[in-house]
């Protein structure tokens, strides 16, 4: 763990967590792993700014009140979409790159299937494995030409 994030306790976790003491990774991981480690950390920050401290999840800020009221007589509130929840998707976003990257998304661990030598592939095993991930990205039929591996 590198010596500034093991002084973050929140980083310090999420390292401990994606990195335990026996792991896969190498020394060229490390600032990818460094970057999946902090955008976790600012996926959790943006997660407690849209809870309340009742529990609840505030996907709105009340910015003010509208120069009217209802019929009743009580003031209508002005909202915004909480910029928190901007700053979660990214975050999420990076985190689901940054996973790829590093193999830890289901799709990648998919593709790392491929190369296990402790497995005899086919052509015809590697011709359904890249079908199976043409599905999964939806691309149409007629791009890939997969007939040669049958």
């Amino acid at each position: 763990m590198p010596e500034d994030i093991a002084l973050d306790p929140v980083q310090s976790e999420i390292w401990a967590w994606l990195c335990p003491p026996v792991n896969s990774f190498s020394e060229q991981d490390i600032p990818t792993l460094r970057l999946l480690t902090y955008w976790h950390a600012v996926a959790e920050q943006a997660q407690q700014a849209i809870h309340s401290e009742d529990g609840r999840i505030n996907i709105f800020d009340k910015i003010g009140v509208k120069p009217y009221k209802t019929p009743d007589g009580r003031e209508v509130p002005l909202v915004r979409k909480n910029p928190a929840l901007t700053i979660l998707k990214e975050a999420s976003s990076e985190i689901r790159a940054l996973s790829d990257m590093l193999g830890l998304s289901p799709l990648a661990r998919s593709r790392i299937g491929l190369m296990d030598a402790t497995t005899v592939k086919t052509a015809a095993d590697t011709a359904s494995m890249f079908r199976s991930i043409d599905a999964a990205y939806e691309l149409p039929a007629e791009v890939v030409d997969v007939s040669d591996a049958d």
